[in-house]
């Protein structure tokens, strides 16, 4: 038994080397995504490298991007926090409030935007009824104040029909 117990730890131990390995960074991934590209406090100034795409700079003061999107259109979605707020944290069926704007990924042109509504939107996080899942779940565990950048893929089952289905979207929201 005592062996037993040996190689059993011996496995572990080499298991944890390679989590370690993997978390400090000895990988071979051609990104950082260590943190989605969470700058505890601050905007961010430099855009994240991901290994297909570069999120698009954004404005700090107004939400919109300071740099149009490049390179291929996404084939997946993804989201990153641009400026981390401090309120209360969203949980599931919770309302958010949210201000956003949202662009073409292959002409950088603005496509919705909240301000031409009468007022913000709110939403139930979590719940997708007439918002897209991928935005109702990225919701989800944010802080009130949060300001994120999210990514919806071409073909997105639960986009609005009049948006292109083979273009990708930057969305830009304000959790307020």
């Amino acid at each position: 038994m005592n062996d037993f117990l040996r190689k059993k730890a011996a496995i572990v131990a080499a298991s944890s080397v390679l989590v370690l390995v993997s978390v400090c960074g000895g990988g071979s991934s051609g990104g950082d995504s260590s943190n989605n590209g969470a700058d505890s406090a601050n905007v961010v100034s430099n855009p994240i490298v991901d290994n297909v795409f570069v999120f698009p700079e954004v404005a700090a003061a107004n939400g919109a991007l300071t740099a149009i999107p490049t390179g291929p259109v996404p084939e997946f979605s993804a989201r990153r926090t641009v400026q981390a707020g401090s309120g209360s944290v969203v949980g599931y069926g919770d309302p958010v409030v949210l201000s956003y704007n949202m662009y073409s990924w292959t002409t950088g042109e603005l496509v919705e935007s909240t301000s031409s509504f009468d007022e913000p939107v709110t939403v139930r996080a979590g719940v997708a009824d007439g918002i897209p899942d991928y935005l109702s779940n990225s919701l989800l565990g944010r802080n009130i104040g949060d300001k994120i950048q999210i990514i919806f893929e071409p073909g997105m089952e639960d986009l609005p029909e009049y948006l292109d289905p083979t273009d990708a979207y930057v969305v830009v929201l304000d959790l307020i």
